[in-house]
């Protein structure tokens, strides 16, 4: 929790007094304290209520992202509404437009560099869609699908990436035309278009067909496969970046492997699917890019076998429980 807290001040000081704006210094700390009462509530719960303050952080990052960045409202304090397109869509128009805020900065701080460090935290601790989804009655999933199904998810981040790149590129329709505000004060701090609604704005309406896209096939995915994280495991086109970063992440799931009795309840109630034992018997932290440091193992095992730990080490297996056979079934990284 220090840790977060330390890598979230730096963030919010460093980005304020680099660029001179006093927003970066209340965007990085509303996140930062955010995460930080989530991993504080942690330890202070009982074992069945420890997943509320996992919850807890999802719905306080996700829901700023969402309201405040998203939706532009955080921006009211100085005197406007400024939507931010923070789906992938969002990043490839800043990133075609040769632009480093926005959308661009959170997904290089939260998607790229960041699992380098925080493995795939974003998921467990801060992705808005799986604030819902968590919700879902499904939480002890019944497997993964056998056979290539996680490939979507790299298709979904082309077929995002060509769509963009088509409309930037030959229809010339590009970040200028998205862009707009809502100004309350005789400002424009940007040279943008600007709008009477924030309901006129098409960076939001980028945003929020984005999410309804997402949403839907979540709730879809998670109905027909009676498991809430199915969205994570075949659709997410984000997983593209975790999968690079994740693999060296410094804090990983450890375990001692003395203790372990091998009775598989972590791996009963890892809603990503991943046979611990295998790391376990090996005498390997939990490598696999599909863990997203939910923390649900280490609170489910009754022997207190598991734990959050910093290291340097990697695979290039992921060791993942098949719906028809469950048994281990290692599997290379998929591309």
């Amino acid at each position: 929790m220090v840790f977060m807290g330390t890598v979230f001040a730096g963030l919010a000081v460093g980005f304020w007094q680099k660029s001179g704006s006093i927003f970066y210094l209340y965007n990085f700390s509303i996140i930062g304290a955010s995460l930080m009462l989530g991993l504080g509530l942690w330890p202070l719960l009982p074992r069945q209520h420890k997943p509320w303050a996992r919850r807890l952080s999802q719905i306080l990052v996700g829901g700023y992202l969402f309201f405040g960045l998203g939706m532009g409202l955080i921006h009211l304090g100085f005197g406007v509404i400024l939507p931010e397109n923070m789906q992938i869509e969002g990043f490839w128009f800043w990133l075609l437009a040769g632009m480093s805020a926005a959308s661009v900065l959170h997904y290089a701080i939260a998607k790229i560099v960041g699992p380098f460090i925080f493995n795939r935290g974003w998921c467990g601790w801060a992705c808005w869609t799986t604030a819902v989804l968590d919700l879902l009655p499904w939480k002890k999933s019944p497997g993964r699908i056998p056979g290539h199904w996680g490939y979507l998810r790299y298709l979904h981040f082309l077929l995002v990436a060509i769509i963009v790149f088509v409309l930037v590129k030959h229809f010339h329709y590009g970040l200028p035309d998205t862009l707009g505000i809502v100004k309350f004060k005789d400002i424009n701090p940007m040279n943008v278009n600007v709008y009477s609604s924030m309901w006129h704005i098409p960076e939001l309406w980028w945003f929020l067909a984005g999410n309804i896209g997402y949403y839907g096939l979540g709730i879809v995915f998670a109905c027909v496969f009676r498991d809430n994280r199915a969205f994570c495991k075949y659709l997410c086109p984000i997983v593209a970046f975790f999968k690079i970063g994740s693999r060296f992440a410094l804090v990983k799931i450890a375990a001692e492997k003395e203790k372990c009795t091998d009775c598989k309840t972590c791996e009963l109630f890892c809603p990503m699917d991943i046979r611990l034992t295998e790391y376990i018997k090996a005498g390997r932290r939990i490598t696999s890019s599909e863990c997203v440091i939910c923390l649900t193992c280490t609170s489910v095992c009754p022997n207190d076998v598991l734990q959050v730990s910093f290291g340097f080490d990697m695979s290039s297996y992921d060791y993942l429980r098949c719906k028809i056979s469950g048994e281990s079934q290692p599997e290379r990284e998929e591309r």
